[in-house]
């Protein structure tokens, strides 16, 4: 079977002889430094060996609004979004990112805001080139884009803001996600158009211990987003790919009607219990994670029982990709390249070649 077959089949509800797995890759940026392949140029080559690398089976394009770089150096990375916002990315002594600045302060600030246009954003004729050779190459694609949640405390205001405003400034905070979910939107039918196999989306509904606001406003303020944009990959064929953390159950019911057909990362840090989203939601939506970002403290061996552990939560019945929480956390390198092993062979264990 090919990369892209083997997703498939797991969104199917099927075994194929390999568990695939769908984005594996570092938390930290620098934790693989020296490591995983060097780039050579060629972005679609370059895609496919760190594919490779970490075993692999989906690549990605993406839209997003434009960068321009501020100061740069070997320490940090200041750059400017094309909105506007402007964030610092640290790399010593752990990667760091944070919002430094940002173009809507006050509900007044919205009068005449334009946001950037997303077909000025991508090279369309480039991106649908790479769609397809990696799709020739056997790999399932998706396309990604902030989600309009997420897109707002990143390309627009504070996080307190919106979510003071959500509450106390309604017609703010729906202009805000009027104007990030047109670009999430207009972003996706390119990709569509592109050729992807899924949209893939991120907005962080919840913190460790709940949702980040009420259901009634998740209701008002994300769910048409994410109908809209299920039913716009569903039109093409494609799947949508939800990204979000926090302690999101009391939300699956709402994300499942409205068309989701993959969910990440249900880890324990959040405290997602597996079993209860596989029990309750495992026959109508996939999931992806329920590997802890807490491995960085924890043994090899000990890695390997909850490795082992989530593997046999995880794919009863099909529908389950493994995968860190929020990346591969920072640990010493052989630390990182045994747990690739150990994933390895836990995703071939469970295929069906195996069986």
């Amino acid at each position: 079977m090919t990369h892209r077959d083997r997703v498939m089949a797991v969104l199917s509800g099927e075994t194929p002889d390999v568990i695939p797995s769908l984005g594996e890759c570092p938390m930290d940026a620098t934790s693989l430094k020296g490591l995983a392949p060097e780039p050579t140029g060629d972005p679609v080559a370059d895609a496919i060996r760190e594919a490779e690398f970490y075993d692999n089976s989906s690549l990605e394009v993406g839209v997003s609004p434009r960068v321009e770089t501020i100061s740069r150096d070997d320490s940090h990375h200041l750059y400017r979004y094309a909105t506007g916002a402007v964030w610092r990315a640290s790399y010593s002594p752990v990667f760091c990112r944070e919002m430094v600045d940002y173009p809507i302060k006050a509900p007044a600030d919205l009068d005449g805001f334009v946001m950037p246009r997303a077909k000025d954003d991508v090279d369309c004729t480039e991106m649908a080139r790479r769609v397809q050779a990696w799709k020739d190459a056997g790999y399932f694609v998706q396309g990604t884009v902030m989600g309009a949640w997420q897109a707002i405390y990143y390309l627009l205001t504070s996080f307190e803001n919106i979510l003071m405003w959500m509450a106390a400034e309604p017609a703010a905070a729906r202009r805000l996600f009027e104007l990030t979910s047109d670009y999430c939107l207009e972003a996706s039918r390119l990709m569509l158009e592109a050729g992807v196999d899924a949209v893939f989306t991120s907005s962080d509904l919840g913190s460790g211990q709940g949702l980040l606001f009420s259901q009634s406003m998740f209701a008002e303020y994300v769910l048409p987003w994410l109908k809209e944009l299920a039913d716009l990959g569903h039109e093409r064929g494609a799947i949508l790919h939800l990204h979000s953390h926090g302690h999101i159950q009391d939300l699956m019911d709402d994300m499942v009607d409205a068309g989701v057909d993959l969910i990440n990362p249900v880890g324990p840090s959040d405290h997602n219990d597996l079993a209860y989203f596989k029990a309750n939601w495992g026959g109508k939506i996939s999931i992806m994670g329920g590997i802890s970002t807490t491995i960085a403290q924890m043994t090899v061996d000990e890695i390997d029982a909850h490795v082992a552990q989530v593997m046999e939560i995880g794919c009863r019945g099909s529908r389950f990709f493994p995968r860190t929480e929020s990346g591969i956390p920072a640990m010493p390198v052989e630390k990182v390249l045994a747990y690739l092993d150990l994933l390895k062979q836990y995703r071939r264990m469970y295929g069906s070649a195996e069986a």
